[in-house]
C-alpha cells in the first residue's frame, strides 16, 4: 500500500464545538458511520470514533486516519467521556501532524489538566470490539496505535506506585497483553459477530 505524503493537518482541522461535539459520529453499527469517518478522514486528516459509557464498560474513543494520513501511530483514550477524548486525542494528533514524535516516552503535561503517557496498545486487544471501525476502515492491515494514558491526582500513571486504585477500572492496561489484565469490563469485551 503506497501511504501519502505525511503532512500537517493542522492547516485543515478546526477545533469548532461542533466538531467536537459529534465526534462520536453516528451510531458505529452502520455503514452512515464508516461514510462519516472516511469523509472525515478525507477532510481533516482523522476522525475520531468511540463508544460512550454504558452497563458494559466506560467510555474509550480513538482515531481513524492518523496512520494514513501522517504516518503516525493512531491514539486510543479509555475512560474518559467521548467528547473529552475526541479533544485530547484532537490536541496530540495535530502535535503528531505537525512533526512531533509522539512515542511511549513521550509525556505531555499542557493538554489537559493530567500528565498524559503513552504506551504501545498489544494485539491481543484487537479480538475485542475496541477498534472495531478502525478494523472496518483498515481491513486487513492492523495498524500501531497508542494508548494515551492519563495520570490520577498527584500526577502518577498505573505503573508507578501509589497510582489511585479506584481508576484502575476505568482505563485498561492496553500495553499489556489482554489476559494479563485483571478481570474488569474491558477484558469482557467481545469481538462483535
Amino acid at each position: 500500500m503506497n501511504l501519502p505524503k505525511r503532512h500537517s493537518a493542522r492547516r485543515n482541522r478546526t477545533e469548532c464545538p461542533e466538531h467536537v461535539k459529534d465526534a462520536a459520529g453516528p451510531d458505529p453499527g452502520e455503514l452512515d458511520h464508516l461514510n462519516w469517518v472516511a469523509a472525515t478522514v478525507g477532510e481533516y486528516g482523522w476522525a475520531v470514533s468511540g463508544s460512550r459509557a454504558d452497563r458494559k464498560a466506560p467510555p474509550w474513543a480513538y482515531s481513524i486516519g492518523m496512520w494514513l494520513t501522517c504516518q503516525v501511530p493512531e491514539l486510543i483514550l479509555c475512560g474518559l467521556p467521548v467528547e473529552g477524548a475526541a479533544s485530547i486525542i484532537n490536541a496530540v494528533g495535530a502535535r503528531a501532524a505537525d512533526g512531533v514524535d509522539i512515542t511511549p516516552e513521550t509525556v505531555l503535561d499542557d493538554v489537559c489538566a493530567t500528565p498524559l503517557a503513552f504506551r504501545p496498545v498489544d494485539l491481543s486487544w484487537r479480538k475485542s470490539r475496541l477498534l472495531t471501525v478502525s478494523d472496518s476502515f483498515y481491513g486487513m492491515v492492523r495498524v500501531p496505535y497508542l494508548q494515551v494514558v492519563w495520570s490520577d491526582a498527584a500526577s502518577r500513571f498505573p505503573w508507578e506506585r501509589g497510582f489511585q486504585r479506584g481508576f484502575a477500572r476505568t482505563q485498561p492496561m492496553l500495553w499489556l497483553p489482554r489476559d494479563d489484565n485483571p478481570p474488569s469490563p474491558w477484558t469482557r469485551l467481545e469481538q462483535p459477530r
